[in-house]
């Protein structure tokens, strides 16, 4: 059962008393009046950022217990709602703020647009039950798109940069998200210094200067951004099974225990969550660094988190169980997922067959899920799942109530591969609410098109 210490509670300031300022500008608006002018009020600058949380009021993570996986929270009044509102009321839309105060004697350039391109088109996934207190099927729209009002290049120190990005809201998880987008849109990862081993020490000033950083400078630069609005927040290193890494064989020695990696542990939501901007931000496709959020590492669960990371300091686990270095290194590789498996709020944690190899000429189960119980599992809402295979044709996944889960059996081939896709289109037009049996009776009669989501190997014996 998790242990959740209580907030600190964030105690606005008391308000100075100012009689003679108050009366000065009394008697100059009356002044105005009598001359017909329009008294205007001064600019105003962005407050400043609250005061960093002392690391006494963190709590001992070591004796932090996370749920797996963990019921959906209660659902509680959203940030963003009116206190008059029901709490069943739609959100308001976002509101685009005016450019933030700069001081006259700092000019900045004009904005250069901000390649919004560069994020992916998340399905809208309609829920049964939405809350907005779930991480899992949150929807960060409003959130993604005032992050992405900030170039870095028009940014003049880190302490605006905080209160600016999260000026709209009010809680903890939307001030993270909001960092977390900007570090995609604004810092790219130094492939260069990566490849070459020729790693420098970052500071937060020195990464948003250059606009380059490998993972230490995302990790240090959203902790020092989320330090200056108040979030309880640290950085961790560790181990990561990211660009280069081949999962070992069980004839394999055990390699000992190394730290190539760093991300963050961060306290918003009443309970501690794992970030790796790094990885959000985009992908190392060889030689070239693939700008395009991954919005998975922000919402991943302890475990689904843990699959690929391994901090020096186990606490950072936050499972029930932890995972011995064996376990974590030696653990056989999962299907290889595409960018879209996500994009369709799938579970990569509950997904079967869970290793990448799958033996040849036998009746095999596959199966996936939705990653939150609030998502639609209704064949309105979603599109067909179907396996196909080096030699047979495409067979749908059938939804079964008792599993909440899509399900087909298949029989291996001898070699190749299984892939899970997505029906897209039919004749060129969207496969939203297809259902099985418009698949089936367009299968063969209509043009259509998938997307691939999950990659499974046959094992030759």
């Amino acid at each position: 059962m998790s242990v959740r210490p209580p907030v600190p509670r964030r105690l606005p300031p008391t308000k100075p008393s100012e009689p003679d300022s108050e009366r000065a500008a009394q008697s100059l608006a009356a002044r105005m009046a009598t001359l017909g002018l329009e008294a205007r009020a001064p600019l105003r600058p962005l407050p400043p950022p609250p005061p960093r949380q002392p690391s006494s009021d963190i709590p001992d993570l070591a004796k932090l217990l996370a749920r797996r996986p963990p019921p959906p929270p209660v659902p509680r009044k959203s940030a963003l709602e009116s206190p008059r509102q029901p709490a069943d009321a739609p959100l308001p839309p976002p509101r685009r703020l005016p450019p933030a105060f700069v001081p006259s004697s700092h000019v900045s350039p004009v904005p250069p647009p901000v390649n919004l391109a560069s994020k992916p088109a998340i399905l809208s996934l309609r829920a049964e039950a939405p809350s907005s207190s779930c991480i899992q099927c949150r929807d960060f729209s409003s959130v993604d798109a005032h992050a992405a009002l900030f170039p870095r290049n028009t940014v003049y120190s880190l302490e605006y940069l905080a209160s600016a990005l999260v000026e709209p809201f009010e809680g903890d998880v939307d001030k993270a998200r909001a960092i977390f987008t900007w570090l995609h849109h604004n810092i790219v990862y130094d492939v260069e210094a990566f490849l070459t081993n020729n790693l420098q020490h970052a500071t937060p000033e020195s990464t948003l200067s250059s606009g380059r950083a490998v993972c230490d400078g995302y990790a240090g630069l959203f902790e020092h951004l989320a330090s200056l609005i108040g979030l309880q927040v640290l950085k961790v290193t560790g181990h990561g099974k990211g660009y280069g890494y081949q999962s070992l064989s069980d004839d394999d020695p055990i390699p000992e225990i190394t730290s190539n990696h760093a991300w963050n542990c961060v306290y918003m939501g009443d309970e501690w969550h794992l970030i790796d901007p790094c990885w959000g931000a985009g992908a190392l496709n060889g030689t070239i660094w693939e700008v395009k959020l991954n919005p998975t590492w922000f919402i991943s669960s302890p475990l689904e988190f843990g699959r690929r990371h391994f901090p020096q300091d186990p606490s950072y686990q936050l499972t029930e169980e932890q995972t011995t270095w064996e376990e974590y290194i030696m653990a056989p590789e999962g299907p290889k997922l595409t960018g879209d498996f996500a994009n369709f709020g799938l579970d990569p944690v509950r997904i079967e067959p869970a290793t990448n190899n799958i033996l040849e000429k036998r009746y095999t189960k596959f199966s996936v899920c939705k990653r939150c119980e609030h998502m639609s599992t209704l064949e309105a809402d979603n599109y067909v799942f179907a396996l196909t295979t080096s030699d047979k044709d495409f067979t749908p996944l059938i939804y079964n109530d008792d599993e909440e889960a899509w399900i087909a059996t298949i029989f291996t081939p001898r070699n190749g591969t299984v892939m899970l896709c997505t029906v897209d289109t039919v004749n060129q037009q969207d496969a939203r609410g297809l259902g099985v049996a418009g698949f089936t009776k367009a299968k063969g009669r209509k043009a259509m098109t998938f997307k691939g989501l999950a990659t499974w190997s046959i094992l030759h014996l």
